[in-house]
């Protein structure tokens, strides 16, 4: 919680700017999902009790819904939602007036190299930043994109081909958090160096330029993907980032640097909620099987301080037995309030932790109730919108609304907002604006900033900035060396000895890099002061073309192998190069986990017009045969081993997208797979595919083709496979057009 001198400070702080023309914050907003403070509650006052979706207290309703909640900021209102039919289906941030509803501006994004299926889409909610006015977003195909207030792209990262983030049929996506100068998002991904080894980390980005400024991960296993959206706490002079994480534990890191702090084991399966902070008290909800009891779900109240594992003495209270989670709670001066999954709205006191009541309002759940004005806001997945009062001993219905008809309810999947005045709730249907016109010129700020000041210590940490570049032989990168004490709050900048590890090139005491071999290489910075030091992530790409047959690749030991191109993302332990009987090329393994499904890019995301080649051979194993295939500018070609087809997507889970077409192949039989990527001059993109026999000539013909009208323009070149049987791949080419 923030100190109230600080607080006073920033509100006065927005009304000298405002009253300049420059500020971006007015009365009351709700610039994230879990709100101004990330608990789900509002300060405001004279909140609507009463309201009827057929006009009674509404101040306007627009058909487009979506199942992310909305943020609100200033004068406008902001939804992440699916836009296009089955054939055309994006991802979109629109822009409404939030007196009228109507739209002044939305942006729409393809979806590439994702399992995420299409009504799974526009999963996460945008978020906006206090100082710039900016809208953050993160895609369900893990693309993180910077829009400016009007809309404009100011930039994307793309978590896939850059750092292998892999994304699942569940469709999972965190919400993307500001603090400080960072954008902050999670993600499962597997990439190269010290991060290839499946894991679910945490990534900061500057949010002004897109640069990685720290990527943590302190999870050691993965059970399943989640969408806890961390919550940021001052606690004895440290900033923490509290989240929980996809292997069933509650993590606290330092939001500055993402070094881990301490860590609660709780659960054997993904947390999807978010924790409340009050002081230095973390509450924690969940509603999977507990460790060292078969009891499902849990309620209970830790202590913040804690170092390291969370200690008996550090846990206050745990209450057993609420499934509540997929929402999160929210609580005000005496009890915690949660929403099991099932509905049922329950009541905790803060001190105990005892059940004090609860109330069924439905059958299924997933929003997050709002807490504002004494009261609570809450829909349900049935259709329902309920406005509470709360007390001891129970809870008053003030409102209760049926979205839709009984006939065709519309599901409440996310969790409404309250800005100035009005409650905001959007349905899958629709967005409504419940309440007064709103009030203008009252100023207010939004609390997510770099918490309250605190006194810096001696240095203890270095971070190398930026953490993570992809540049071209004969290109300069300037980096830095940021100090940072042991409460992971920034110092200053520092004059650095600087030095390489497995990279070729020159880097001066300016911190300057210079990759002067014009060849693919991967390799690290280290920057030194003192006894301190830090490293940043480097790699390097010539211009096309590429070529990979492996033949220069000296086998030490036969039996293991050598690693593939470390460069290469999403490779290292997956493959290894191997004498595949007279040639060299890439192995891999029957694979039958959950992960066998592998999106390998060997190279930049900026790269398009090209075309991808490569030989693959797949084995059959009990009647099964593995699935191969190449990927250009973000569209992929695959053989499908078991069902003798090739197929053409731009997006794997969205079935009507897809191109297919009949082909016979057989097990140990060497194919050439090719993939041709051309974008034309009228906005559209067409991708064309063909395989045959690698011993054979090339058909003249392509055997697929798509002309997309919702384009990838670029994009990482790659490999696809999925292990059903051990597989060879040779002879990987990447080249212009011809």
């Amino acid at each position: 919680m923030k100190h109230t001198s600080t607080v006073r400070l920033r509100v006065a702080l927005a009304a000298i700017l405002l009253a300049a023309g420059a500020g971006v914050l007015v009365a009351a907003d709700w610039p994230e999902y879990r709100g101004p403070a990330r608990d789900g509650r509002s300060t405001e006052t004279g909140l609507p009790e009463k309201w009827s979706p057929s006009g009674e207290n509404l101040a306007w309703r627009v058909p487009f819904g979506g199942r992310s909640g909305p943020i609100v900021v200033g004068n406008r209102l902001y939804l992440q939602n699916i836009a296009g039919d089955v054939a055309t289906t994006q991802e979109r941030v629109m822009c409404l007036d939030v007196d009228t509803g109507k739209v002044l501006w939305e942006r729409k994004f393809s979806i590439y190299l994702s399992d995420v299926p299409q009504h799974r889409g526009g999963w996460a909610s945008p978020a906006a930043d206090p100082e710039t006015g900016n809208i953050y977003a993160f895609t369900v195909g893990a693309e993180l994109i910077a829009l400016s207030r009007d809309g404009k792209v100011l930039w994307s990262r793309s978590l896939t081909e850059e750092f292998g983030a892999i994304t699942t049929h569940g469709g999972r996506t965190v919400s993307p958090i500001i603090d400080g100068g960072n954008v902050i998002v999670n993600t499962l991904n597997f990439g190269w160096g010290d991060m290839a080894r499946t894991s679910n980390r945490y990534f900061a980005f500057d949010k002004k330029t897109g640069q990685a400024v720290w990527v943590s991960a302190p999870q050691k296993r993965h059970f399943d993907t989640n969408y806890s959206m961390p919550v940021t706490a001052d606690v004895n002079g440290s900033r923490l980032l509290i989240v929980g994480g996809t292997d069933g534990v509650i993590h606290a890191m330092r939001a500055g640097t993402g070094e881990p702090v301490w860590h609660w084991d709780v659960s054997k399966r993904a947390i999807n909620n978010s924790v409340l902070v009050n002081g230095t008290t973390v509450y924690v909800t969940h509603s999977e099987e507990n460790n060292g009891t078969s009891e499902m779900g849990m309620v209970a109240a830790i202590d913040a301080t804690a170092k390291g594992d969370v200690t008996k003495e550090q846990i206050k209270w745990v209450t057993y037995g609420f499934l509540g989670g997929f929402a999160s709670p929210v609580f005000d001066s005496e009890r915690l309030y949660h929403m099991d999954n099932g509905a049922v709205l329950g009541a905790f006191d803060l001190k105990s932790g005892l059940k004090v009541w609860d109330r069924n309002l439905g059958t299924i759940q997933k929003g997050s109730p709002v807490l504002a004005d004494g009261k609570l806001y809450v829909g349900t997945e049935n259709g329902k919108f309920f406005i509470l009062r709360p007390k001891a001993e129970g809870v008053d219905v003030l409102d209760e609304d049926l979205l839709g008809s009984a006939q065709e309810p519309e599901p409440v999947v996310a969790s409404p907002a309250v800005a100035d005045g009005r409650i905001y709730v959007v349905s899958m249907n629709a967005t409504y604006a419940i309440g007064k016109a709103r009030t203008k010129g009252r100023a207010t700020s939004n609390g997510n900033g770099d918490g309250a000041a605190a006194q810096k210590g001696e240095p203890a940490r270095i971070l190398v900035y930026p953490y993570d570049v992809v540049i071209a032989p004969g290109a300069r990168q300037t980096f830095s060396a940021r100090l940072f004490d042991a409460n992971g709050s920034f110092l200053r900048e520092e004059v650095a000895e600087w030095s390489l590890e497995q990279l070729s090139g020159t880097i001066g005491p300016d911190g300057i890099y210079r990759a002067t071999v014009d060849r693919p290489q991967a390799g690290t910075i280290k920057a030194t002061v003192g006894a301190l030091s830090g490293t940043a992530r480097v790699r390097v790409f010539p211009p096309l073309p590429y070529s990979f047959d492996f033949e220069d690749v000296k086998i030490e030991d036969t039996t293991k192998g050598e690693a593939p191109p470390r460069q290469w993302i999403h490779a290292a332990t997956r493959f290894v190069v191997r004498d595949l009987g007279g040639t060299k090329g890439l192995f891999r393994a029957t694979d039958s986990s959950v992960a066998r499904r592998v999106k390998t890019f060997v190279g930049p995301v900026d790269l398009h017009d090209y075309t991808v080649e490569a030989d693959f051979r797949a084995a059959e194993r009990r009647r099964q045969m593995g699935d191969v295939g190449v990927i250009a500018q973000r569209y992929a070609l695959v053989l499908f081993g078991n069902s003798q087809h090739m197929e053409l997507h731009p997006w794997q889970a969205a079935d009507e997208m897809t191109v297919r077409a009949p082909f016979a192949w057989k097990a140990d039989t060497w194919y050439r797979v090719k993939l041709r990527v051309e974008n034309r001059k009228d906005g559209t993109t067409v991708a064309r595919g063909k395989a045959w026999p690698a011993s054979e000539p090339e058909p003249a013909g392509w055997l697929v083709e798509k002309v997309d009208k919702i384009p990838h323009r670029q994009g990482a070149p790659g490999i696809y496979t999925d292990a059903g049987s051990d597989l060879n791949v040779d002879n990987v080419k990447v080249y212009r057009n011809q």
